[in-house]
C-alpha cells in the first residue's frame, strides 16, 4: 500500500511574543477551504488566539512534537495575497512580529466577527390575500412598496412595533435588514469643469503609467492649485479599467470634506478611519473585500483595506508626520504605500504643497517623477502676508500680548464684510502652565515629565500625554497658598479672547477637545461651511486640506513656537505648517491675507514660507541634513527602553549598548541616554539613536544585531525599535 499523504500543516502568525509563525494541523473539515490570508482560531498554551494563515503545505510534522489543530476559520475574513505580501514585507523592514503587524492592519472587530447594528425595514407585500384584522388592513393600505424603517412605519401609521411584527409574521409585510455606516455628510459644489493645462498634463502623465511603466509621482502644487481635481480624473480612469483606488489622508479631520467632494462624482465610496464603531469598521472591511467599493478614502490604516484589485494609490499631504505610527507596528503610511505600489505594479501619487524632504530628495535623485501645479485654477493669488513682531507688541502695550492689534483689526474687517477667517494656534486648552506665585511650583503630571494644562470649560488640569486629569485645585498643593495662576495661551483661551475682542464675531473651535464626539470633525466643519461661524480657531487640524471659499483671512499665533523643539525636523515642520495654513486663505474669488505672529521673525523657516521661497528653504535644509547625517541624507533607527524602575532600565540599556556598538561598527551610536521625556505614562525611558549612511545600512545593522542574538530584556523592561523614527522625545 502507498504511504499515507503527509498531514496538511498551516503556518499561523499570532499577535504574541516569540516566533513569526507557529505550526498547526489542518483537519479534513478545513482542508478544502483554508487558504493563506485566512483568519483562524487556534490553541496557544492555555488560551485560544486568533491569527492568520501565512502558508499551507503537506509535510511531516516536527519530530517528537504533537501539533495542535486549527480550531476554526473566521468566515468572510481573508487578507488578499497582495496585501499579505505587503504586510510581511513591512514586518521585516520595521522589525515587527508578523502577527502583531496583521493585528494592527485588520481591525479587531473583523477578526472577532463583529457586525454593525442592523437597521430593520418593512414594505407592503403586493397582492397579499391572507387574513388580517380591519385595523391591520387599514395599516397595510398606508404602507409603501419601497422599504422603510420600522420606526418610520410606526410613526407614519400610528401603531406599535408589535403590530408591525404580527403583520410580518402573517406575510403581509416583507422584512429586510441593512447594516449601514452612519456618517455626517457635507454639502460641496459640483466640480465637473475642465482641467487647466497644468492639471491636464499632470493627469496625462499618471494616466499613461496606468497601462504600463508604473512610477511614483510627486504632485507638487501650491495650496489651492487643484490637486484634488487631478485625483478625481484619475479615479474615473481607474474605475473605468475595473480597478479600485486608495486615497490616504493624514488625519480624520480631512476626510469629511474630501469624501463629500468625491461622493458628488462617485457612488461606491467608503471612508476609512478609527472614528467609526467596531461594527461599522467591520462592515466597511466586508464591503471593500467583496468588491462593492471603487474608492477608499481614509487615514494611514486605510492602506490595509482589502481591495481586490487596486489600480492607483494616492497619498495626499504626503509630508505630514501623522503618517508615521508611534506604536507597533511602527510603519510609515507614505513609505509603505510606495512599496505597495511597486509590488502591485501600479502608480503612486504623493501630493503636497510642501513636500517632505525625503520626497524632495527622491525627486532630485530621479526616483520620483515630479508634476508641477504652479497656479490656482480660478486665477486667485496666494494670500498677502503680514508678519507681526510680538516683541514690538510688548513694547507698544507694556504688557504681554497674545493677539496682535493687526490680527484683531483684520478680524473686524472680515466680520464687517461677511467673510470668514481661520486662526491657528498649535496648542489646545486654556493655558499650558499653572504656577504658584508664592512658591514658584508648577503643577506637574504625576505620571509624566510634563506640566498640566488648564481647561477652563471643564475646570480641570489635564496631561495631554497620559490623559490624567483632576479638578483645578483651589490652592497650591505644595505650599497651600491660594496663589495659583495660569501662563500661556491655548485654543480654548484664544477662541474666548477673539470673541470678546471683536464684537459680534462668531467663533468655532476645532481641536482634540471639541471633536471627541462621534463624527465630531464633520459636524464642526459642516457648521463652519454653512456659515454658522465667522472664525474657526484650531490646532494643526485647520492647517491643511480644508477648502472654504469665503475664508479670506488666516491668522497664525505663535508661528515660531515649534522651532524650540529639540528635533532635527523642527524647521521643516514649521515651514510646512506656516505654508499650509496660509494657503487656506483666498481660495475663492476674494483675495486672501495671512497675519503671522512670532517672536523670532527672522527664522528662515518662517521667512521662506511667507515669501514662497521653497527651493531656498529645501536647499538649505538638505545641506544641514547632509552635514549632520540625518534623513534623507542618512538612515536612522531608534531603540527605546521603558520600565517602572529607572535603575533597572538604565542597567539593561547600558548592557545592550555594548551589543549595539558591536553590531554598529563604523556607524554613529548616540546613547543610550535618558530620553527627552524621561518619565512618561508612569515609565522611565532611555533611548539610543543609530545613524547610518543610508536606510539600507540601517537594515544591514539590524540584520547583524539579529545574528548576534538581538537584545533580550529583563523582567520589567520593554524595548521598542523604531525604524525611520519621526518623534524623538
Amino acid at each position: 500500500m502507498p504511504d499515507p499523504a503527509p498531514p496538511l500543516i498551516a503556518e499561523v502568525a499570532l499577535d504574541c511574543p516569540g516566533r513569526d509563525t507557529y505550526s498547526y494541523l489542518v483537519g479534513d473539515d478545513l482542508a478544502d477551504v483554508l487558504a493563506p490570508g485566512d483568519c483562524v482560531r487556534v490553541p496557544f498554551g492555555p488560551r485560544r488566539e486568533r491569527g492568520f494563515v501565512l502558508a499551507l503545505g503537506r509535510q511531516p510534522g516536527p519530530p517528537g512534537v504533537t501539533l495542535k489543530p486549527v480550531l476554526a476559520r473566521q468566515k468572510g475574513v481573508r487578507v488578499p495575497p497582495a496585501l499579505l505580501r505587503l504586510i510581511r514585507w513591512g514586518a521585516g523592514y520595521y522589525r515587527c512580529n508578523v502577527g502583531t503587524f496583521l493585528a494592527g492592519a485588520v481591525p479587531a472587530a473583523v477578526r472577532k466577527g463583529t457586525r454593525a447594528r442592523a437597521e430593520r425595514f418593512v414594505c407592503r407585500v403586493p397582492d397579499f390575500a391572507g387574513e388580517l384584522t380591519r385595523r391591520q388592513r387599514s395599516i397595510l393600505a398606508e404602507m409603501p412598496l419601497e422599504p422603510i424603517l420600522i420606526a418610520t412605519a410606526c410613526h407614519r401609521v400610528g401603531c406599535a412595533p408589535t403590530t408591525i411584527e404580527k403583520m410580518i409574521a402573517a406575510g403581509a409585510l416583507a422584512l429586510s435588514e441593512k447594516r449601514d455606516v452612519r456618517e455626517v455628510q457635507l454639502e460641496t459644489p459640483d466640480e465637473r469643469h475642465p482641467l487647466t493645462a497644468e492639471q491636464e498634463a499632470a493627469y496625462a502623465a499618471v494616466a499613461a503609467s496606468l497601462a504600463g511603466d508604473p512610477a511614483t509621482f510627486l504632485l507638487y502644487g501650491v495650496t489651492g492649485s487643484g490637486k484634488t481635481l487631478v485625483y478625481m480624473r484619475l479615479v474615473e480612469a481607474v474605475i473605468a479599467r475595473g480597478q479600485q483606488v486608495l486615497i490616504l489622508l493624514p488625519e480624520i479631520g480631512l476626510t469629511p470634506q474630501l469624501a463629500a467632494r468625491f461622493r458628488r462624482r462617485f457612488e461606491r465610496v467608503v471612508v476609512w478611519h478609527s472614528g467609526f464603531s467596531e461594527g461599522e469598521r467591520a462592515e466597511q472591511w466586508r464591503q471593500v473585500a467583496s468588491g462593492e467599493v471603487d474608492l477608499v478614502i481614509g487615514t494611514r490604516s486605510a492602506l490595509f483595506a482589502p481591495l481586490p484589485a487596486p489600480g492607483l494609490i494616492v497619498v495626499d499631504e504626503e509630508h505630514d508626520s501623522s503618517y508615521k505610527q508611534d506604536a507597533d507596528p511602527r510603519y510609515h503610511g507614505r513609505d509603505l504605500a510606495v512599496v505597495y505600489g511597486a509590488q502591485l505594479g501600479v502608480p503612486v501619487v504623493l501630493g503636497s504643497a510642501t513636500p517632505s524632504l525625503e520626497s524632495y530628495d527622491n525627486v532630485l535623485r530621479e526616483r520620483y517623477r515630479v508634476l508641477l501645479l504652479r497656479e490656482r485654477p480660478a486665477g486667485g493669488k496666494l494670500p498677502t502676508p503680514t508678519v507681526v513682531d510680538m516683541r514690538g507688541e510688548y513694547t507698544r502695550t507694556g504688557r504681554p500680548v497674545n493677539v496682535s492689534g493687526e490680527l484683531l483689526t483684520a478680524l473686524k474687517t472680515v466680520r464687517e464684510r461677511g467673510e470668514q477667517a481661520i486662526v491657528l494656534l498649535n496648542r489646545r486648552g486654556w493655558s499650558p502652565v499653572v504656577r504658584c506665585l508664592a512658591c514658584g511650583e508648577t503643577l506637574q503630571c504625576a505620571q509624566c515629565d510634563i506640566s498640566l494644562t488648564y481647561h477652563r470649560g471643564a475646570d480641570v488640569v489635564r496631561c495631554h500625554y497620559c490623559g490624567h486629569h483632576e479638578l483645578m485645585p483651589g490652592s497650591c498643593p505644595t505650599c497651600g497658598e491660594k496663589t495659583l495662576t495660569t501662563r500661556g495661551i491655548g485654543t480654548e483661551q484664544l477662541a474666548a479672547t477673539l470673541g470678546e475682542a471683536v464684537p459680534g464675531l462668531r467663533v468655532l473651535r476645532l481641536d482634540a477637545d471639541t471633536v471627541g464626539t462621534r463624527q465630531g470633525h464633520a459636524k464642526l466643519l459642516r457648521a463652519f461651511a454653512s456659515g454658522e461661524a465667522d472664525c474657526l480657531v484650531g490646532t494643526q487640524m485647520v492647517a491643511k486640506g480644508l477648502d472654504f471659499p469665503r475664508v479670506t483671512l488666516v491668522g497664525i499665533v505663535g508661528a515660531d513656537q515649534g522651532l524650540n523643539v529639540p528635533d532635527f525636523r523642527a524647521a521643516e515642520r514649521t515651514f510646512q505648517l506656516v505654508s499650509q495654513v496660509a494657503g487656506r486663505a483666498g481660495r475663492g474669488k476674494r483675495p486672501g491675507r495671512v497675519v503671522i505672529q512670532a517672536y523670532d521673525v527672522d527664522a528662515a523657516a518662517i521667512g521662506c514660507a511667507i515669501a514662497n521661497r521653497v527651493k531656498t528653504f529645501y536647499t538649505h535644509e538638505l545641506a544641514l541634513r547632509r552635514e549632520y547625517g540625518y534623513p534623507p541624507a542618512g538612515g536612522l533607527a531608534r531603540f527605546l527602553w521603558r520600565g517602572e524602575d529607572n535603575a533597572r532600565v538604565q542597567t539593561v540599556c547600558e548592557e545592550h549598548g555594548a551589543l549595539l556598538r558591536q553590531a554598529g561598527s563604523g556607524l554613529t551610536i548616540l546613547g543610550p541616554s535618558p530620553a527627552g521625556m524621561h518619565f512618561l505614562q508612569g515609565k522611565y525611558r532611555w533611548h539610543a539613536l543609530i545613524k547610518a549612511p543610508s536606510r539600507g545600512a540601517i537594515q544591514a545593522f539590524l540584520d547583524r544585531l539579529m545574528a548576534l542574538g538581538w537584545l533580550k530584556c529583563r523582567s520589567g523592561v520593554r524595548l521598542a525599535v523604531d525604524v525611520d523614527p519621526y518623534a524623538i522625545q
